[in-house]
């Protein structure tokens, strides 16, 4: 979160972007007036914001993470109504090396506007199988990082114990989370980790665990929400994973191979605000969280212990606003 006298640089900073190529779509504004709510604004006149040079942001924002934080939300606003500029990535890039922030989402980005977009999704991929191996390593060592990468080269093997404690889960009590993560899962026809021998898709399992937290759903919309939750929980990079799903869910590039990609569901409400609800919650799911601990418990339970609000609840708050 951005101190509350510096939200008025970075939004003028945002806005530079947004009006790099001449205009400020609606989906530009929608993500500055939804950073400015964020941060208790409830109403700003995004055109009154004055034009600001990369240097006065600095001034004014002199804390690196929250610079960071700021250079992240210009690619946000780059990205917003799909059309990735040059003009826009400029605009990013000469913000970033005025507040001293290199994000490799820049380079992305670019790749994008110059159309190579092939390149750019290899980009995003081995940022994100990086950070892969940089956990499979923290946790395992090098015997990690084999279990990781062995089923790229054919050497993965199913783990029927483990897969059967999964299934499991099923036979607990209807309202918990074990169940309710059952359920998700066996509706949809996911495979659970063990029944796999894809050794990334069963270091993905925090993904489906945040769907149910969050109650978002499996569809592109819901997809773009559960990600960007995920992006707000993670404490180690987890831009790249908003990244992924702006380019997946919005600009149609495709990341993952087992969803087709799709144009055009950046909605910055609903996106910043599950950035937001990520951002609440006390643990990091992808970094060895011992979910089962809390399986037995109701899902309202966890996700109060967690400090995540049910989306109801959520969504209620937002409309008071």
């Amino acid at each position: 979160m951005l101190e509350s006298h510096e939200i008025p640089a970075a939004l003028a900073a945002l806005r530079e972007v947004a009006l790099a190529d001449g205009a400020l779509a609606p989906a530009e504004r929608g993500v500055l007036e939804e950073i400015a709510a964020l941060h208790g604004a409830r109403v700003i006149d995004v055109d009154a914001l004055p034009r600001v040079a990369p240097e006065a942001v600095a001034r004014a924002i002199p804390d690196r993470h929250r610079r960071k934080r700021l250079v992240q939300l210009a690619l946000v606003t780059a990205m917003a109504d799909g059309e990735v500029t040059e003009a826009k990535v400029d605009a990013v890039e000469a913000l970033g090396r005025a507040l001293g922030v290199r994000e490799q989402g820049v380079g992305v980005l670019r790749l994008v506007a110059r159309g190579h977009r092939r390149l750019a999704q290899a980009a995003v991929r081995r940022r994100l199988l990086g950070s892969f191996i940089r956990e499979a390593m923290d946790e395992s060592g090098l015997s990690g990082v084999r279990r990781l990468i062995g089923p790229l080269f054919g050497a993965g093997v199913e783990d029927r114990a483990r897969a059967f404690r999964y299934k499991q889960l099923g036979l607990l009590p209807e309202g918990t989370f074990g169940r309710a993560f059952w359920e998700h899962c066996t509706a949809r026809g996911f495979l659970f980790p063990g029944e796999s021998r894809d050794a990334i898709a069963e270091r993905m399992v925090f993904h489906d665990l945040g769907h149910v937290l969050a109650a978002y759903d499996t569809d592109p919309a819901g997809e773009i929400q559960a990600g960007s939750f995920q992006a707000g929980f993670i404490r180690r990079d987890g831009f790249s994973y908003l990244i992924f799903v702006l380019l997946q869910f919005h600009l149609g590039i495709q990341i993952t191979p087992i969803a087709a990609p799709e144009v055009g569901f950046f909605d910055a409400h609903r996106v910043l605000r599950a950035v937001a609800r990520g951002a609440a919650c006390k643990v990091d799911l992808s970094d060895r969280w011992d979910f089962w601990d809390v399986v037995h418990l109701p899902l309202g339970e966890v996700r109060a212990r967690f400090g995540i609000p049910p989306l109801a609840a959520m969504r209620a708050r937002q409309e008071a606003a």
